[in-house]
């Protein structure tokens, strides 16, 4: 009796370690499929560039998400679960399609972007721009920066290809200090990437129970303030950047912790605390990429446009202004003021809307603009980062 049961456990460990050999072998098929799948896409957005073919179909879309889930439902899976995957990988497959069009420096022979940011390793800055260029160019050189006025120099100066910087944020709005560089810069912004921002507490601690001093970045503290404002005993200090919290995490010991993302846990060598803290789930970052001429994107994309404009000082002067995108059915996904400098209670606007520069209807709602307005400026023609999902038909 007792060697029978003592046999149990082993032949238990035997089958795990079957079934999970089978896993592993299942996932490697699955990864090698998605590899081919992402092969075919670029080599059917090559055709359609060719053929001067708009990027996205999006009956198209609807039909590969109709059939994935019907052939799913026959394997016994969940249709939610067959029609978000699906999502995914379709998307996956217009990024990389876009990455060949989208607007680009003017110097198109670049192998390797130099790309000047705020931060380091681990930042979130860091993540973002090595996904925005992927596909793009075949690596970045990092021109770390200590400010965003240091990343714009650096682009109007010649010293990088691009600069990458975030601009808002769906916590805490638009970063004031970037927009105003905006407004007195002669770059134009060639692209835009939405990050997933996902706040955690990193440190060589096991828990929370030792650490005193938590650092982060000015915005990473912001958005994180109602997990902060629970635990006062821990006292906050802003810093640079999130590299610069991780190395001082990482230098001080227990006692101290970063705000960072927790894939930056495995390049520090500390553990995750605290898996999420941010105020708002499902936090994002937009950031844009910016150059010091870059071609406009390729009118196959879905694009958008940005502008910064001041209206005249005229009764309903905005509302005039803006009245040619209602008339032409143009949508404006962004409307940020910021006071005119040296003119009291004057303001002027960045606008972002959907469409290329030379739509036809987009056009005219431009000329409109241009007649109820005392200046607008091109900030950039660039392809859309977010494509709202095709969804299969009910």
């Amino acid at each position: 009796m007792p060697e029978s049961n003592s046999g149990k456990p082993e032949a238990g460990k035997a089958d795990r370690a079957a079934l999970r050999a089978a896993i592993d072998t299942a996932d490697r098929e699955v990864l090698r499929l998605l590899a081919d799948r992402r092969r075919l896409g670029e080599a059917l957005g090559a055709l359609k560039a060719g053929e001067q073919s708009p990027v996205r179909d999006v009956e198209r879309e609807q039909d590969v998400i109709a059939r994935a889930v019907e052939a799913g439902d026959a394997l016994g899976l969940d249709a939610n679960f067959v029609e978000r995957l699906f999502q995914l990988i379709i998307d996956d497959s217009l990024r990389r399609q876009r990455a060949g069009l989208d607007a680009r420096a003017h110097d198109r022979m670049l192998s390797e972007a130099r790309v000047a940011y705020l931060g380091g390793p681990g930042s979130y800055s860091h993540f973002a721009v090595h996904s925005h260029f992927a596909g793009r160019y075949s690596g970045v050189v990092p021109d770390i920066k200590r400010d965003y006025a240091g990343i714009f120099r650096a682009v109007a100066d010649g010293e990088a290809d691009y600069g990458f910087v975030p601009i808002e944020n769906t916590g805490t709005g638009g970063i004031v200090e970037v927009y105003d560089l905006l407004r007195d810069t002669a770059l134009k912004i060639a692209g835009e990437h939405h990050q997933r921002i996902e706040h955690a507490v990193l440190g060589k601690a096991s828990d929370l129970g030792p650490i005193r001093i938590i650092y982060g970045h000015a915005q990473a503290l912001r958005q994180a303030q109602r997990w902060l404002n629970a635990h006062p005993e821990v006292r906050q200090i802003p810093v640079s950047s999130t590299t610069r919290a991780l190395e001082r995490a990482l230098d001080e010991g227990p006692s101290a912790a970063a705000i960072a993302g927790p894939e930056a846990a495995g390049l520090f060598g500390l553990n995750v605390i605290e898996p999420t803290i941010s105020d708002v789930p499902g936090n994002q970052t937009r950031f844009v990429a910016l150059a010091r001429a870059p071609e406009p994107a390729s009118a196959l994309l879905p694009c958008k446009t940005s502008l910064v404009f001041i209206t005249s000082d005229e009764s309903g002067s905005l509302v005039d202004a803006l009245d040619g995108f209602r008339m032409e059915g143009v949508n404006l996904t962004k409307l940020e003021s910021r006071p005119v400098a040296d003119a009291p209670w004057e303001q002027l606007f960045f606008l972002d809307l959907e469409g290329h520069q030379d739509d036809p209807a987009v056009s005219r709602a431009l000329e409109r603009l241009a007649e109820n307005a005392k200046s607008v400026r091109n900030l950039g023609c660039y392809g859309s980062d977010r494509l709202k999902p095709a969804q299969r038909p009910a």
